[in-house]
């Protein structure tokens, strides 16, 4: 049985909240070098958005978005699986409702720069809470 209690999942909620704010900042620079070699496309740092509008960022955002959560399964031993294993659930579970949270500025239409970056702090506090909450329930 997994003890759960505040202090683990503080450090579940607080790495949650990391992790997706460099999910935010890579999908962020993915969606820049993209522009700067196709001009007409939008910047875009949700990848189910970027699929909408185009197919081939929104591809290579997700692709990037599962290189990164393979990333955080590297270790092949059993001792490296056993104490890795919350990491895992935690990378897991936050890159998942990274694609659903990251919607959040696309479902307001502001007009101010603002507003989008308030916005874009806010899932990723939302999407931490809620990856950081689950990996410690599961």
């Amino acid at each position: 049985m997994v003890e759960h209690n505040s202090r683990i999942l503080g450090y579940n909620i607080a790495t949650s909240i990391g992790y997706s704010f460099i999910l935010t900042i890579i999908m962020a620079i993915v969606s820049l070098i993209v522009k700067a070699f196709y001009p007409p496309s939008p910047f875009d740092i949700s990848p189910i958005e970027a699929i909408i509008h185009s197919p081939a960022e929104g591809i290579v955002q997700i692709l990037i978005l599962v290189i990164l959560v393979a990333f955080v399964f590297p270790a092949r031993t059993v001792l490296g699986k056993s104490s890795l294993i919350q990491v895992r659930k935690i990378g897991l579970i936050t890159a998942l409702s990274y694609l659903v949270f990251s919607l959040l500025p696309y479902a307001f239409q502001v007009s101010y720069p603002q507003a989008y970056l308030g916005l874009t702090i806010a899932y990723n506090l939302l999407n931490g809470a809620f990856a950081g909450s689950i990996s410690t329930i599961i």
